[in-house]
């Protein structure tokens, strides 16, 4: 893309050389990634010069070479990069034959996320007395050890700098989080009521009013506490520490005895974002950067940018080949942090303009199978839980139709899922005392509706499909939900858990217009009260989700339904998911993984199951099909005959 663009804008490089000695390098433009204040190292990329370089030059396409750089041995230093040295620079070198060769290098600046070793500190402006009045942060974090400080500051008597008007203290104490200070009356403390996980991200937000003091952690634990008196009017104010101080006595008023250890990647003061990288004051020399980009998250070739986000990067999918957003009716527009989006004509409206706004009742929605799914709201608790679903697969492939977890990273988090393998529903569930799946007697027949009726309470699970219950009698405990509830399939960019598999999204219709009679003529056996309500298509917690509000706000890829027609069977391949299970056989069987009870147990259809089992051996499918690469953000739909590839990234930490 990058070449394209110096194509058709040529500019005049090295006036004395001859345009015949001048080799240009056709091959795609490396990326750069470079936090800002970093000192940015970039290389010639050309390749196949037959003599040794006498001479380097190096040019911003575009611009000026910033004030602060140098160039040694051919490699071009940046010191202390800023946000406006990102674009593409221009390498030209020269070999004593005369040949020039000139190649490019595109320069992405990124947001500094950074990582505290123990030893750590960094320093911000001090807080504003409209600020002290009414304290507002926001924190995300990923802890390495349970105890350290996230954030201090304090007021000083005008007159007396040793004696401290006001303060207030975060951070972690035998991994609870802890939310100390003094705003006139006195010291004061707020602990959390479950400690944060270990090399997992976290949410705090501090709310410090006159009336009220408030601790909330990871959005679902609360802590609340009346304030009697508060004056935070008088002394100076302070420089805000992140994660440590300079000198170890002020470390000793902060409360906390050791600096934080772990990652932080977004700081909100008042609604004002700090950018780690042009915000600080000062900071230690050997702070790092966090390393969640080396990972290989991104998926579709997509590049990962560090970023001030809660999970500290994104997945920009702008710069993926052949990965162009198709906006039907409506025109494709690029932001400025360079991902793309469609501006929908009047009367459209959706990701890619595919819905009326006519359309004001949506009765059934369709995923394509390949990129759909839909963003429900993150679950405050899965101790009271419920989940129905009326579905109409147009596929037996392997298939995610939801899934939760306790965080975004795959390999560590506890998560609930439900998916079709192997032609048969499945209910995934782990937690910290094990994993159960639990899997339908009876293949899925396709273009057949099934209604799925999941329910959580306390430590059991109940599945139903089509009112039929399907016996479990595991025990697992549950784990509080860090990721949003995606239905049908999940953004690129997020991986699964290995147990799952890979993430296909699901190909059919989910739909509210399937009547009680199409039920009771198609399941007869099925007793009164045992089915959905047939005009409600998913229900969450006992609330009907208002189709048409989510494809306005939070779905990908999703589009009305529409009659199934025999030519979407034509010639479509599905690479199905990598199960880290055994093969199923044509028995019923409950597995569950508990760290006391190491049994297997297999149980007949119709057989009534006794006790907690343990999975033992592992099979990995891996197909061998013909694959074609699908769209980041996107794709071309030329033809109806398709192949469609699920990309599965298991390099996990």
């Amino acid at each position: 893309m990058l070449d394209i663009a110096l194509q058709r804008r040529p500019m005049p490089l090295f006036h004395e050389i001859p345009s015949k000695s001048i080799q240009r390098i056709k091959e795609s433009v490396p990326v750069i990634i470079g936090a800002v204040g970093e000192e940015i190292e970039l290389r010639c990329p050309a390749t196949g010069v037959p003599d040794v370089y006498s001479e380097v030059k190096w040019e911003k396409v575009n611009g000026e070479l910033p004030y602060a750089y140098s160039i040694r041995q051919g490699i071009l230093y940046l010191k202390d990069v800023k946000r406006t040295d990102e674009g593409v620079y221009r390498c030209i070198t020269r070999t004593d034959s005369g040949l020039a060769t000139v190649t490019h290098v595109h320069l992405r600046v990124s947001d500094f996320v950074p990582m505290f070793g123990g030893n750590d500190y960094m320093e911000l402006k001090p807080l504003t007395d409209e600020q002290w009045s009414d304290i507002n942060l926001k924190i995300s974090f990923k802890p390495k050890l349970p105890n350290g400080l996230l954030i201090y500051t304090e007021r000083q008597h005008e007159n007396n700098p040793d004696e401290i008007v006001n303060y207030l203290s975060i951070g972690l104490k035998n991994g609870h989080v802890i939310y100390r200070y003094n705003i006139g009356a006195g010291p004061a403390e707020l602990m959390s009521t479950y400690p944060v996980v270990m090399d997992e991200w976290h949410k705090i937000e501090i709310v410090n009013q006159p009336n009220q003091a408030t601790l909330l952690v990871d959005e679902d634990d609360a802590i609340e506490q009346d304030n009697y008196y508060f004056n935070t009017g008088e002394g100076i104010s302070n420089i805000v520490n992140v994660a440590g101080t300079k000198d170890k006595t002020k470390l000793e008023r902060t409360t906390f005895e050791q600096p934080f250890v772990g990652s932080i990647s977004s700081l909100t003061i008042s609604d004002e974002k700090i950018d780690f990288g042009e915000d600080a004051v000062a900071k230690s020399p050997n702070i790092q950067k966090d390393t969640g980009c080396s990972l290989g998250l991104c998926q579709h070739n997509s590049i990962c940018i560090p970023m001030n986000v809660h999970n500290g990067f994104i997945c920009d999918c702008s710069s993926a080949k052949g990965y162009e957003v198709i906006c039907g009716a409506g025109t494709c527009e690029y932001r400025s942090d360079g991902t793309q989006s469609c501006r929908c004509p009047v009367g459209r409206y959706g990701d890619r303009c595919q819905l009326l706004e006519s359309e004001d009742v949506v009765e059934s929605v369709q995923f394509n199978g390949e990129t759909s799914y839909i963003v429900l709201p993150k679950s405050r608790t899965l101790r009271n839980f419920s989940l129905k679903m009326e579905i109409e697969p147009r596929s037996r492939n392997d298939q995610l139709l939801a899934y939760e977890a306790s965080d975004y990273n795959p390999k560590r988090s506890n998560y609930l899922a439900f998916a079709i393998r192997r032609g048969k529903f499945v209910y995934f569930y782990s937690s910290n005392d094990g994993n159960i799946e639990i899997e339908s007697p009876s293949e899925v027949e396709t273009n057949v509706p099934y209604h799925l009726d999941l329910k959580r309470f306390g430590n059991r699970a109940e599945v139903r499909i089509n009112g039929t219950k399907i016996p479990s009698r595991g025990k697992l405990s549950t784990f509080l939900p860090g990721t949003n509830l995606f239905i049908g399939g999940i953004p690129s960019g997020i991986t699964v858990n290995p147990r799952i598999g890979g993430a296909a999204s699901f190909k059919g219709c989910i739909s509210k217009k399937l009547s009680a009679l199409t039920y009771k003529s198609r399941f007869p056996s099925m007793r009164k009260g045992l089915y959905m309500d047939p005009f409600r298509a998913i229900v969450l917690n006992g609330k009907d989700i208002n189709l048409a509000e989510i494809l306005k706000k939070s779905s990908y890829d999703v589009t009305v339904c529409k009659p199934y027609t025999i030519e979407e069977d034509e010639d479509i391949i599905h690479i199905p998911f990598t199960w880290a299970t055994p093969i199923s056989t044509t028995r019923t069987t409950i597995r569950i993984t508990t760290s006391k009870y190491p049994r297997i147990k297999s149980i007949e259809k119709d057989e009534e199951i006794k006790d907690e089992v343990e999975t033992t051996d592992v099979t990995t499918l891996h197909p061998k099909e013909r694959i074609k690469t699908t769209p980041c953000t996107g794709e071309a739909r030329e033809n109806k005959k398709k192949i469609q590839h699920i990309t599965i990234y298991i390099n996990y930490m």
